[in-house]
């Protein structure tokens, strides 16, 4: 609800992106971390210079990112400094915290606006 042009499901058409990021990710670690606009820069560079009728914006990649994430394809990282692959188990349990604080901020802020109801 109220972002319905970004949150759309991943088209059939969308989901061909996903092996071009997953590929990309795993070349990236810790010490490479990778930008969500270098990412949208280098994917759609990419993606023209091949005749590929493919787009991605930053609201997309981080659809696929999720999607990467929740289907466990790649155990995807993601800092203020951008996105890289870790198998750390100290790396992914960090990240599993923040996606968690983030949901549960979310949480809070709709519980303080159900207080206007």
């Amino acid at each position: 609800t109220n972002f319905e042009p970004i949150t759309q499901p991943l088209t059939q058409k969308d989901l061909k992106i996903i092996p071009y990021l997953v590929n990309g990710f795993k070349t990236h670690n810790e010490s490479s971390p990778i930008t969500s606009s270098q990412i949208v820069s280098l994917c759609n560079s990419f993606f023209e210079q091949k005749g590929m009728d493919l787009r991605i914006s930053e609201p997309k990649l981080r659809k696929c990112c999720n999607y990467i994430r929740s289907n466990g394809i790649l155990p995807l990282i993601a800092t203020s400094n951008g996105y890289f692959v870790s198998t750390d188990k100290e790396m992914i349990k960090s990240q599993i915290e923040s996606l968690k604080q983030r949901a549960n901020s979310m949480i809070n802020c709709a519980a303080g606006l159900e207080k206007f109801l």
